[in-house]
């Protein structure tokens, strides 16, 4: 199992890049000027502003970008065991998007008596530290989101041959199988300029099964 979660923490920040305590509760009010994305499914929704996109075109290539990274700092990987269910953010003209969004399940259920969110969060975190080159983390803050327990990870990350990224991290259990929804930021934009954003898209997933 932590095989599986350090390749999907692992997978979960190249794709950021690429589309560039104590429990506190979390009653999301979604901004006028953000709108709500309900996958095909109504399996969930979450929302965003309006100057986002979604990028569905760009999950398959993105996953091969990602495969290829992997491959040129002898990381092995896979993206067997994770879903991607939404891509986005704010477009550029290189194709890519900053600040950007990406939701991701874990297919190999993990939640069960024995396993506790802070102890995967744990893993997760200390594989971050193992494939950065400068990590730095802000805060680690359990909450809940949706009626479940989430834990939120604020930290600054920079991997082999990349830039310095500010990421926020959202991890929870939903029937026993980790999702996860990282949002991603880097230069020459400021996290600060967007945190209160970043965070009211995290906080306002739901899960509508």
């Amino acid at each position: 199992m932590k095989i599986q979660i350090k390749r999907f923490s692992l997978l979960i920040l190249i794709i950021a890049f690429l589309s560039p305590g104590v429990f506190a509760q979390s009653e999301p009010s979604i901004p006028t000027n953000f709108t709500t994305y309900t996958d095909e499914v109504n399996l969930f929704s979450i929302s965003y502003p309006t100057n986002w996109e979604p990028a569905f075109s760009k999950i398959e290539s993105f996953k091969q970008e990602t495969e290829n990274y992997m491959k040129s700092i002898d990381e092995k990987g896979s993206f067997g065991k994770s879903n991607y269910v939404f891509i986005g953010g704010v477009p550029l003209d290189s194709g890519y998007y900053n600040p950007n969004i990406n939701l991701a399940i874990f297919t190999e259920p993990l939640g069960n008596d024995n396993v506790k969110l802070e102890d995967v969060v744990a893993v997760i975190v200390l594989e971050y530290k193992r494939i950065s080159e400068e990590y730095r983390e802000f805060s680690r803050t359990k909450t809940i989101i949706d009626g479940r327990q989430a834990i939120i990870l604020d930290f600054e990350a920079r991997l082999t041959n990349t830039p310095l990224i500010h990421y926020l991290v959202m991890n929870m259990f939903i029937d026993k199988y980790l999702w996860t929804t990282t949002c991603g930021i880097l230069s020459p934009l400021n996290f600060y300029d967007f945190k209160n954003d970043l965070y009211t898209i995290l906080k306002s997933f739901k899960t509508l099964k």
